[in-house]
């Protein structure tokens, strides 16, 4: 595909939620866009694999997650998209050899909702510190903490407690028939997309943007940055004038972590777990997975590793993370449920180059560095991708608003 002859008032580098909706929101606004992807396809992050399962299975993000004030959740109603509302409750939680107790359960579930607390409560308070920091002290502390890097993306000694305390948690984790990223993808159908066109230089220096690319070079007014801190950080884009050094902090202190999915698909027959049923495996203090049966209530499971651990796992190879997963199924289950396994898949996030992680976790002490990393540059450089979210990290709708946000700054400056 060749890069359009005239030059645009916008370009946006990255094709995934962020960049999808700056643009749909840019073109209502009369402003014409170009859109430059490094991959083959659209939707970054937020991607339906619709050919390994007989169920569509999200590699990257699934959720509508808060979704009672998640306007990804309100589009979906508006367009008639079935929601799938049920949650997961920890109904097998097998731990070094031993399955704990239906009643043990509820001390580990209650030690989780203590655990989250604590960190939202120190948080608040000025000092930012690890979430590890602010862990209670209980006998379940060892077991229950590594349910915090499957929704941090990172371990709980490098996250950021006030990150914790700044997001907008609400009820509601949702799917949505047909996956999330079809979803992304039919909402923003009308937006057109240069594929296959990593952008390699952005010069800032004049009055406009010069962005070069393999296949030649664009001048715009303004560009949309929405890869991710990952990307910025290993300068796979090279900017003229450098990047200020508060920009780069911010940067730096918000990594991409990593979530991998693993998917189990079994056959119809098995009915030992169910929509709404999960087990959680550890093995040793950090070799972590947990397993969500019943996706979308069929015979599809997903199993989640995350932090050091996935990134461990990724280094052992492909079927290092599904191997794993397997073994706390053979756990609760007995050795002959792997006879019901048919097909399986896994995510492998840290390797990917062009994201080389899922999704942005704060350090501690990055309180602010969202804030610094959303903010402008000379009024031509702006800053989306869920990273740049105080209150929505980490989420699709966040990368989601984020878009939306930066294309109503540039708005505004022409107003």
């Amino acid at each position: 595909m060749k890069l359009p002859s005239a030059n645009p008032d916008v370009v946006i580098v990255g094709a995934g939620t962020s960049g999808l909706s700056a643009a749909k929101k840019l073109k209502k606004n009369g402003f014409s866009v170009v859109v430059l992807e490094a991959k083959a396809f659209v939707g970054g992050r937020c991607i339906t694999d619709k050919s390994t399962f007989r169920t569509p299975f999200d590699i990257g993000g699934s959720w509508l997650h808060s979704a009672v004030i998640n306007p990804l959740a309100r589009l979906a109603e508006e367009n008639g998209i079935s929601l799938h509302k049920k949650s997961w409750d920890w109904t097998w939680v097998y731990s070094n050899g031993t399955l704990l107790t239906p009643q043990q359960v509820k001390e580990y579930g209650k030690y989780h909702t203590s655990m989250w607390l604590a960190a939202n409560q120190a948080g608040a308070e000025t000092l930012d510190q690890s979430v590890e920091k602010t862990l209670p002290q209980s006998p379940w502390k060892k077991l229950v903490k590594n349910l915090i890097a499957p929704m941090l993306s990172a371990d709980p000694d490098v996250t950021s407690s006030a990150d914790v305390y700044q997001y907008a948690d609400a009820e509601g984790d949702w799917l949505l028939d047909g996956g999330l990223g079809t979803f992304i993808r039919n909402l923003h159908s009308d937006v057109n997309v240069v594929v296959n066109c990593p952008v390699s230089k952005v010069n800032y220096s004049g009055k406009g943007v010069k962005i070069e690319t393999p296949i030649g070079s664009i001048n715009a007014k303004y560009v949309i940055l929405t890869v991710s801190t990952s990307v910025l950080a290993a300068e796979h884009i090279k900017f003229t004038p450098q990047l200020p050094k508060w920009k780069l902090e911010a940067i730096n202190l918000l990594p991409t972590g990593v979530l991998n999915k693993i998917g189990l698909e079994f056959d119809p027959g098995w009915q030992e777990a169910h929509q709404g049923e999960s087990v959680n495996y550890l093995v040793g203090e950090s070799d972590f997975c947990t397993i969500n049966f019943g996706f979308y209530d069929t015979n599809l499971a997903v199993g989640f590793v995350a932090g050091r651990f996935a990134e461990q796992l990724e280094k052992e190879g492909v079927g290092a993370a599904t191997n794993f997963c397997i073994e706390g199924v053979k756990a609760v289950f007995g050795n002959n449920v792997t006879k019901y396994i048919q097909k399986t898949t896994e995510t492998a996030w840290k390797g990917n180059l062009h994201t080389l992680g899922s999704y942005s976790y704060a350090l501690p002490g990055a309180k602010d560095a969202r804030l610094k990393l959303s903010a402008t540059l000379g009024n031509r450089l702006f800053f989306a991708g869920e990273a740049t979210m105080l209150n929505a990290q980490a989420t699709v709708h966040g990368a989601y608003l984020s878009g939306i946000r930066a294309a109503e700054e540039i708005t505004a400056i022409n107003n």
